[in-house]
């Protein structure tokens, strides 16, 4: 259990962002439906909120970073938490017709979720000490993984019983119910602040971080905001490696196999496909990292790139005229490999990289390369699918991870010896 080694912070940010994924697991593969069942929206309307909801994912994860610095990153996570539980029971609210507040909800909802991600890897990454990041960040992805499985399966029972209209409805009251949950908790984390702050200070973070960006990059360094963040050039090249691994990689997980799905007119297999990869990550995750903890950095983002290549060129070489069942799993389980190496290092990374009074900012830095990059997978998978060609576009998706891949190991050159690269 993580209990072992965990201080009480960190335990709780787990538990409720475990908690929180549960409600959040439970509405996300179903924000279309509700948009088109219960808000009566066109095809064409639901692209405009999903347009809109994208622009609202990158104010958000620019806000969250800038309010954490300025406000702490427990009581951003308790204010943004639980203005996202106020748009997620507006959602549960609405009655067939009245489309404006759903629709505002919805976005804001958004914005909320993206604001929440810089702040809580923050938090997490403060409550507990520098060398023991990676494995907060390991039970993190299990926990979540763990949270929104719980949640998927949970809406698939709701929605059985009460139909799409009136399952919706229970399920966003629950989203609702996991904010107010998450909140609750890490507010009991914001009166722990200064077991937060000695944790940092006993592990010799400022100091050392402090030594990495020359003097005045102190406390008092949140008041250069984002340009702070833009001039580190280490940041820099994982912002970009960030992007690239997302828009190749997870945007066509959650993006492209659905859509290929439907080409396909063969949908029966996409859970069991989804389900497979989660379950490799919450049964492999923690005991993996152990053994990667041997391995630089570098190598391991490598090899989690390379992985997330290598299940696209299954898909490809298998895309005659459509991938099969078994094709599909066998690259969701070698995708799930590279998620595993993949979202604890860099998490801790970005976290090892920011100086005092900036790591929301370089967490907003990340969130925001997440949504970027998200973006940009989208628009790939409308021109390249668009075109028909399943095929290509895994191929071209596969390239650009095994060329990102290379680039990964580029970053040894450039990350500060005895810092960030230097491990247990």
């Amino acid at each position: 259990m993580p209990a072992a080694g965990f201080p009480p912070v960190a335990l709780l940010v787990l538990l409720g962002e475990f908690l929180s994924n549960v409600g959040s697991g439970a509405t996300f593969p179903y924000l279309v439906v509700y948009l088109n069942d219960v808000c009566g929206l066109s095809g064409g309307q639901v692209g405009a909120v999903l347009v809109v909801r994208s622009l609202a994912a990158v104010a958000g994860a620019v806000a969250g970073g800038a309010l954490s610095d300025r406000y702490g990153a427990a009581r951003t996570v308790t204010g943004v938490a639980a203005a996202a539980a106020a748009a997620a029971a507006v959602m549960a609210c609405v009655r067939g017709g009245v489309v404006a507040p759903a629709v505002v909800a919805a976005v804001a909802g958004t914005g909320a979720a993206a604001a929440l991600a810089p702040a809580l890897d923050a938090l997490l990454a403060r409550s507990v000490p520098e060398s023991a990041r990676e494995k907060a960040f390991s039970w993190r992805n299990t926990v979540v993984t763990t949270g929104a499985m719980l949640g998927v399966a949970g809406a698939a029972v709701v929605l059985g019983v009460f139909g799409a209209v009136g399952g919706l409805r229970w399920v966003y009251a629950l989203d609702a119910v996991s904010f107010v949950v998450l909140a609750a908790l890490v507010g009991r984390v914001a009166g722990r602040r200064r077991s937060i702050e000695a944790h940092a200070r006993a592990h010799g973070a400022a100091e050392h971080l402090a030594d990495r960006h020359g003097p005045g990059s102190g406390s008092g360094s949140s008041d250069q905001g984002y340009a702070a963040v833009a001039r580190d050039p280490a940041m820099r090249r994982v912002f970009v490696f960030v992007l690239l691994v997302v828009a190749a990689g997870f945007a066509q997980l959650q993006i492209g196999l659905p859509a290929v799905s439907v080409l396909t007119h063969d949908v029966d297999g996409l859970g069991w496909v989804f389900t497979a990869n989660m379950l490799v990550v919450v049964l492999v995750q923690v005991p993996a990292q152990r053994v990667l903890t041997r391995f630089p950095r570098p190598v391991v983002l490598a090899g989690g790139a390379a992985c997330m290549a290598g299940a696209w060129a299954i898909v490809a070489l298998d895309a005659a005229p459509a991938p099969g069942t078994a094709s599909l799993l066998a690259a969701a389980v070698l995708f799930a490999l590279g998620e595993i190496a993949y979202m604890p290092v860099v998490t801790a990374l970005v976290n090892d990289l920011a100086p005092p009074g900036l790591a929301g900012r370089y967490n907003g830095a990340h969130t925001l390369a997440w949504t970027g990059g998200f973006a940009i997978g989208a628009a790939a998978t409308a021109t390249l699918l668009g075109a028909g060609s399943i095929r290509l576009f895994f191929a071209v998706s596969a390239a650009v991870l095994g060329v990102t891949a290379l680039g990964a190991l580029r970053l040894a050159r450039i990350l500060p010896e005895g810092g960030p690269d230097d491990r247990p």
